[in-house]
């Protein structure tokens, strides 16, 4: 009589003969390491022991496999998933999910900002963040912010930052109101509403090297900042914005304002400092670097301060 097992017989890569008295014999190995590289399997590795010589029954070296290959359809989605990651941490950022908002905390703030952006992508979110040197009263402050996408937001964004479902995204320091950089354990943090689906470009300040010029330049006269307490809405005399510099020991230097009379525009000319005379006019100042401030003048009063509305393209660099 024929035997019907025949055919399955010739297809099994491991014959009865190679399982017998030995669960560690070659066929068996091999079988175990194509079960473990195949898909879905995880790569934990494992130190097996030393070869032991045993009788097993043929059954349970069969559910030693398979209990093999259930472990790595178990653990292969855990690692895998088919979704985004609830946390994620690399030598720059580490972010972690914390009720209903994404809690980004910078490790390095010097990173390449593409290690930024790996971690948000891995937990599902489009943002693009770069950090930039500012004075220390903006460290750890978002500078700007562009929204696109579903959650694009039409209005002029709130002073503390654009909002998305009723949600803040916003950043600070932890703990509050400290110094990276300075105090131990300071770190910049920012979050992000988990349920976010836009893309989002962020700049946020960081503390900034010796000698490197300060990216809020233009926040020279703003609370906590180089020039706090500088009024120079109707423009001042030279004479009188230096003697302030120097009260605060800082280190002046000298634009002069050029205004386009065709399109009211604005550009800026470094100007030395033996040029400049005591009665000139004083409209803005930019803070530069550490201990440095720009003082935009012009040689006489001008009908309105050129920098009425609050804009003003950026010194040259």
């Amino acid at each position: 009589m024929r035997n019907v097992h025949e055919p399955l017989h010739r297809l099994a890569r491991v014959h009865d003969g190679e399982l017998t008295d030995q669960a560690s014999a070659a066929g068996a190995q091999a079988l175990l390491a194509s079960i473990v590289s195949g898909p879905g399997a995880t790569t934990t590795a494992v130190t097996a022991p030393a070869p032991r010589r045993l009788r097993m029954p043929r059954l349970a070296v069969g559910a030693l496999a398979a209990g093999v290959l259930v472990a790595g359809v178990i653990v292969g989605p855990g690692v895998l998933g088919s979704g985004s990651a609830t946390s994620y941490a690399n030598s720059a950022i580490a972010i972690e999910r914390d009720g209903d908002q994404y809690v980004a905390r910078i490790k390095d703030p010097f990173a390449d900002h593409e290690r930024y952006t790996e971690a948000f992508h891995a937990v599902g979110l489009n943002v693009d963040l770069r950090s930039v040197p500012v004075s220390p009263g903006s460290v750890g402050k978002i500078l700007g912010m562009m929204i696109t996408g579903k959650d694009a937001l039409d209005p002029a964004p709130d002073p503390s930052g654009p909002r998305s479902d009723g949600v803040l995204l916003s950043a600070g320091t932890v703990p509050e109101n400290c110094h990276p950089g300075r105090d131990s354990g300071c770190v910049m943090v920012m979050r992000v509403p988990a349920a976010f689906t836009g893309d989002v470009n962020v700049r946020l300040g960081r503390q900034a090297r010796p000698e490197e010029e300060y990216a809020n330049f233009d926040l020279a006269m703003a609370p906590g900042e180089m020039f706090d307490g500088v009024r120079l809405r109707d423009g001042r005399p030279v004479r009188d914005v230096l003697t302030e510099a120097r009260r605060r020991d800082l280190t002046t230097v000298f634009s002069l304002i050029k205004v386009d009379e065709k399109t009211g525009g604005l550009s800026f000319e470094p100007l030395p400092a033996d040029r400049v005379k005591a009665g000139w006019t004083v409209w803005n100042a930019w803070q530069v670097k550490a201990g440095v401030i720009r003082l935009l003048v012009t040689p006489e009063r001008l009908p309105e301060n050129p920098f009425h509305n609050g804009s003003a393209p950026p010194p040259a660099s």
